[in-house]
């Protein structure tokens, strides 16, 4: 009784989702690789086992000459969404916990290559000033860089919120010198001082607040086999896709996909605004 799985329990939902999750991108599992990923006797495997074919069991059977459980091709999986990130880390790229064992095996993690592009650089210490003003809601004075100015000064800016559109991280704040809400890059402010409080009332963020549905359509000048493709692709019914985005981030999301005027490709965009 000692060893019975309760699936309720977060520590046996795990296990009993990596056994799923090996079902499903490897096509099969042991007893050994709950006991060595997890630390947990065989009694207990055996317990996980049983749960599991209790909760998802009609398209798996065992292989006696094996020692391990198969799955079939119609197997379906009831605990967590699979995920092809995850597969490669734990049975390509063999990345586990630090101190757990690895899944993959030396030569079949050559497979795998991710391109690495080039860090964002953003200072700690500027960052934790940042995060404070934020949190306190108070204000700081900051030197930025901006490119699209093409100019350094000190500012004062009171941080509202922190964005991320896909490269680097933005903190979206309140600038005294413009008058303004603007998006300001971490990585380009050279210095903070520490934040102070500020009793300024403000005017709403109207581009923050504020939530717009882009529709965007398969460029018709593009091939009947690419737009096809494309709609593999993003898994579209149609030539529309249709992306939810906050108003102050759409235009990180059409540059991201090469839309805006701004954008110059020698090959044809993919998709254009509807």
């Amino acid at each position: 009784m000692a060893n019975k799985t309760n699936e309720e329990n977060w520590a046996a939902r795990e296990r009993l989702r990596v056994l799923e999750m090996l079902l499903w991108w490897r096509g099969w599992v042991g007893r050994s690789d709950l006991q060595e990923r997890f630390g947990i006797s065989a009694a207990q495997a055996s317990s996980d086992f049983q749960k599991y074919l209790e909760l998802n069991g009609k398209e798996i059977s065992y292989q006696t000459s094996r020692k391990r459980y198969e799955a079939t091709e119609n197997f379906t999986c009831r605990l967590h969404e699979p995920s092809l990130d995850e597969a490669v880390r734990v049975l390509l790229a063999g990345e586990m916990d630090a101190e757990a064992p690895r899944f993959a095996t030396e030569w079949i993690s050559e497979t795998v290559t991710i391109l690495s592009m080039p860090k964002r650089h953003a200072t700690p210490s500027i960052v934790r000033r940042v995060f404070v003003a934020l949190l306190a809601g108070q204000r700081l004075r900051v030197f930025y860089h901006s490119v699209n100015s093409n100019n350094a000064s000190w500012r004062y800016l009171k941080p509202s919120a922190l964005a991320w559109d896909g490269r680097r991280w933005h903190v979206r704040a309140w600038c005294e010198n413009n008058r303004a809400w603007r998006d300001f890059v971490l990585g380009r402010i050279s210095k903070a001082e520490w934040p102070e409080p500020s009793g300024e009332v403000l005017p709403p963020d109207e581009d923050w607040l504020s939530w717009e549905t882009v529709r965007l359509r398969i460029n018709p000048e593009l091939g009947v086999e690419a737009q096809a493709s494309l709609k593999m692709d993003y898994g579209l019914d149609s030539e529309v896709m249709e992306v939810r985005v906050r108003r102050a981030m759409k235009g990180y999301l059409l540059a991201e996909l090469y839309i805006d005027h701004e954008s110059h490709r020698e090959l044809p965009r993919h998709f254009v605004p509807d």
